[in-house]
């Protein structure tokens, strides 16, 4: 049978893999979001060198 300090160990070592998981998770969005934005700066100033030769 389980005793008291048991079960809190366990829910605790729960929690802490679970916290982890979702740091994980936060890390992996927050750099796709950071590429992206780079990949958008990187076609945005594309194009405005290819509008600027156009002009020229």
């Amino acid at each position: 049978m389980l005793t008291v300090d048991q079960i809190a160990a366990s829910q605790k070592a729960q929690f802490d893999v679970l916290f982890g998981l979702t740091d994980k998770a936060f890390q992996g969005v927050e750099k796709m979001v950071e590429l992206n934005l780079a990949a958008s700066k990187a076609a945005l100033n594309e194009s405005a060198q290819h509008a600027h030769a156009l002009l020229s």
